[in-house]
């Protein structure tokens, strides 16, 4: 058993599926690995701040960071959560896994077009990652791109879970050109083994993610953020609007609890407060409930392996 919490989760837990890491550590290794980072991210580092509003990034090394992110989980009365990297190949974010000791699983991050991709994610499941997260519209590629398809046959193989931000995002550097999921629909479909969470609902694309879970029964979608997309929406919708209709699409087995809560804020207890009573308000049974907050990021990141 770990250090940090217990290993196992039991029914009326919940898991936070959708975390983030952000530490002045992470973005100095970064930088160092590529000198001719963008500007910004070089600010972040400079500044030790983060964000719109200028959030003061920790300072703490892999070890400290886990204790941290540990108290503030079960603060906010989660079990265990899942943190995403958006940095590829880090020893920082592997130091925070090993630190963790299975509390906070990890996914990696890969640019899936690299031709050392295959490699790099077979190391990084070797250390301990539960799954790879991607970005292609804010590092503006295609997952349908060919370049990327030894990529899934490594993923399929080892049967990696694969986060993958599409839609709207904070990112300057997003590009919308890459942001419709249905670019997924051939990997999906070509790569049955692997389990494709798009994250946020989507983030505006919600039409075009329930159509392509429909077609492939391996995509499956997180609740993570504000879902503050929804107010651009021309068709209002609510956020029960948005859980009754993923989960009358794909089942309760295929959608996920998440926050999109990182290092520089407290816990977004008013998001998990939001989304665990809108469950309970849609007429969700308990044990539904109980897939959509823990069973189902057990089963798909394999947490109690």
């Amino acid at each position: 058993m770990s250090a940090l919490g217990a290993w196992t989760t039991t029914p009326g837990d919940v898991i936070d599926a959708h975390l983030h890491l952000f530490t002045v550590r992470i973005f100095e290794e970064y930088l160092e690995a590529n000198p001719e980072a963008a500007e910004r991210y070089k600010k972040v580092w400079s500044e030790r701040k983060i964000g719109p509003h200028g959030e003061d990034l920790p300072d703490l090394d892999p070890e400290a960071m886990a204790v941290e992110y540990a108290r503030t989980l079960e603060d906010a009365g989660v079990s265990r959560g899942v943190v995403v990297s958006v940095f590829p190949d880090s020893e920082y974010v592997r130091g925070f896994a090993t630190a963790a000791e299975g509390r906070i699983a990890v996914l990696c991050n890969v640019d899936p077009r690299d031709p050392s991709a295959p490699e790099l994610l077979e190391r990084e499941i070797g250390a301990g990652m539960k799954g790879v997260k991607l970005l292609p519209v804010n590092r503006c590629y295609r997952l349908s791109d060919p370049a990327c398809w030894p990529f899934f046959e490594k993923a399929a193989e080892l049967e990696t879970a694969i986060i993958v931000h599409y839609g709207v995002t904070v990112d300057p550097t997003g590009d919308l050109r890459y942001a419709d999921p249905i670019d997924l629909s051939p990997v999906a479909r070509d790569f049955p083994e692997v389990t494709f969470v798009i994250a946020h609902f989507g983030a505006g694309y919600l039409d075009q993610v329930l159509n392509l879970g429909y077609q492939c029964k391996n995509v499956c979608v997180d609740s993570s953020g504000t879902n503050n997309w929804m107010d651009k929406m021309v068709q209002p919708l609510t956020l029960a609007d948005v859980f009754e209709r993923s989960v009358c699409a794909l089942g309760p087995e295929r959608v996920l609890f998440g926050t999109d809560s990182g290092t520089m804020k407290p816990y977004r207890k008013w998001i998990k407060y939001q989304q665990v009573r809108t469950l309970e308000e849609i007429g969700l049974s308990e044990a539904d409930r109980d897939l959509v907050l823990r069973g189902n990021a057990v089963r798909i990141f394999g947490l109690e392996e």
